[in-house]
């Protein structure tokens, strides 16, 4: 019977070694890159912020929020809509309402504050004629509070890590050797997968074996020697097994 320590040595390896496959997953290299927004990383393109900000018409305020923005060209966004990936992490994301509160944010950094305006004449206002801005220059206050989401920063697999492959393939190595010199060390005392010869009698492996060339009966030499000789074959002698 295969010992208990076997199989621990067998659960131990396969432990680690999924272990190391589930902490270097995507998911966890992602999670990991999201760390890695720091207070000098800069707004960009389809990057996902939280900001503050407040629309001025005319010397008035006509619109103030607070939310989750896409960083895209609305245009696009009318045309594709903000992608699926996106609104599954982010649930309470938006689009921007123009091109020029896009081009606005671009550059910005976590906690900055910046003021610009945005001419009808330039097309980056609101164009769309049923908007109750269309045709007015705007005025935006706007204040970035984090950064939710570098898309600077692509997400990760594990063929990104640097030497994955080798170090896969070191591991398996590692693995593979262990279970061989456990099975070798075993081996030895035990008839692991029936491969070793055992004595007619008493069943134990057999270290000895008949000499008559034409018998090689397996035994046991303390069963060989209890029973002077072999009982096949009557020959009194012996020579072990390799």
């Amino acid at each position: 019977m295969i010992p208990r320590s076997f199989y621990r040595s067998l659960v131990l390896t396969s432990f680690l070694f999924i272990s190391f496959l589930v902490a270097f997953s995507p998911s966890f290299i992602n999670a990991s890159r999201a760390i890695e927004v720091t207070p000098d990383t800069k707004v960009e393109m389809h990057d996902v912020v939280r900001v503050n900000y407040t629309l001025w018409v005319e010397n008035l305020i006509v619109d103030e929020q607070q939310g989750t923005i896409y960083v895209e060209d609305p245009d696009i966004i009318d045309r594709e809509g903000v992608p699926n990936k996106i609104i599954e992490e982010f649930p309470d994301v938006y689009a921007p309402p123009n091109l020029g509160f896009v081009e606005g944010l671009l550059g910005m950094k976590t906690g900055q504050e910046k003021n610009w305006n945005i001419d009808f004449s330039s097309g980056k206002a609101f164009n769309n004629v049923t908007d109750p801005h269309y045709g007015k220059d705007l005025f935006y206050q706007i204040r970035v509070k984090k950064i939710l989401l570098d898309a600077s920063k692509p997400a990760g697999t594990l063929f990104d890590i640097p030497f994955f492959i080798p170090l896969v393939f070191l591991i398996s190595l590692v693995i593979f050797l262990l279970v061989v010199l456990r099975i070798q060390r075993y081996s030895r005392t035990h008839n692991f997968f029936r491969l070793k010869k055992k004595c007619i009698n008493c069943r134990n492996i057999a270290d000895v074996m008949c000499g008559n060339p034409g018998c090689n009966t397996p035994y046991c030499k303390k069963c060989f020697l209890e029973r002077n000789g072999c009982e096949v074959c009557h020959s009194n002698t012996m020579i072990p097994i390799k």
